[in-house]
């Protein structure tokens, strides 16, 4: 038989995105639908969290499932994520009183995240993790899986495909200010998203003839939206990794950015909604994603990409 004819080993690179991540559970609906085949995933932060899930149990039912029902969970309260999002006022009467207070709880939130190691305690993290995950190690998982961090130390991209999914996927949840490092092997993990936001590089790595990956990072914002040197601060670190991001993304066979709009990453209300965009979108790729399967040689890589 020729070596083209083989089997195409599929990898699923999802990117970070915290609450807009959701969307992950959607594609991986659309894709179980149609039969596609997922034979490895990477992800970074939400994506790794979606991600690693599917990789232990391979049905996307009970996935979905259980990530809902966490959102009703004491222990998701717990970490008091609602806090930190900025409401729009729909109350002409309240505006004053309410942009003070919105003022209010953005200084008291970035004064904390200045002071204190983290925003949620590592107590709350493990037992969210706890929630979702079994106590396993990568290499018991159903579907070959790795996750991504930063180390802070080295300043270097660590893939992480073996030892403890929990510890693995803290160590790449690990937003700066939000949630704590996690020391793995003398180094000082963080979030993956600040180095390799959607993990394509570490599925070719891992074996991937046909990679797609999945974005669901935030839109461009309005530069006039930023209001105070802090606000610029962070425009400036989302471009720069925005367009980092679109470099990696280049290595991509096929790329799905479910149009999951501009949103608070710390949103989850909107859970069905995003989950939904993320299916409609992929099964909108649907048709490019079975030519690209039944392709004799896999496509070439490092093709110009860009955003929807």
């Amino acid at each position: 038989m020729p070596a083209w004819f083989r089997k195409k080993r599929v990898g699923l690179a999802l990117g970070g995105g915290a609450a807009r991540g959701l969307a992950h559970i959607g594609v991986l609906q659309a894709l179980e639908e149609a039969d596609v085949p997922v034979d490895l995933i990477t992800g970074t932060s939400m994506g790794a969290i979606i991600g690693a899930m599917y990789a232990v149990d391979p049905r996307i039912d009970p996935l979905q499932e259980r990530v809902l029902e966490f959102f009703q969970s004491d222990t998701f309260r717990k970490a008091r994520l609602d806090f930190v999002i900025e409401r729009k006022n729909k109350i002409d009467g309240e505006g004053f009183f309410f942009r003070f207070s919105q003022l209010a709880r953005k200084k008291i939130f970035f004064t904390l995240a200045m002071t204190m190691i983290s925003f949620v305690s590592q107590e709350t993290r493990d037992q969210s993790l706890e929630f979702l995950l079994p106590d396993i190690n990568i290499e018991d998982t159903k579907l070959p899986f790795a996750a991504i961090a930063l180390d802070l130390e080295s300043g270097q991209e660590v893939v992480l495909k073996s030892g403890s999914l929990r510890q693995a996927i803290a160590a790449t949840c690990a937003l700066p200010g939000i949630l704590p490092p996690v020391e793995v092997g003398g180094m000082k993990l963080v979030d993956g998203g600040w180095i390799d936001a959607v993990p394509v590089g570490p599925a070719q790595e891992m074996g991937a003839d046909l990679v797609l990956a999945v974005d669901v990072g935030a839109e461009q914002q309005d530069p006039d939206s930023s209001s105070s040197g802090l606000d610029i601060v962070f425009r400036a670190d989302a471009a720069t990794r925005y367009a980092l991001s679109n470099l990696q993304l280049q290595m991509a066979d096929l790329v799905i950015c479910p149009s999951v709009g501009i949103s608070h990453w710390a949103d989850f209300s909107r859970a069905d909604e995003i989950i939904a965009k993320g299916r409609y979108s992929t099964l909108e790729r649907l048709s490019e994603i079975k030519a690209l399967l039944k392709l004799k040689e896999p496509k070439k890589k490092f093709r110009f990409f860009t955003r929807n």
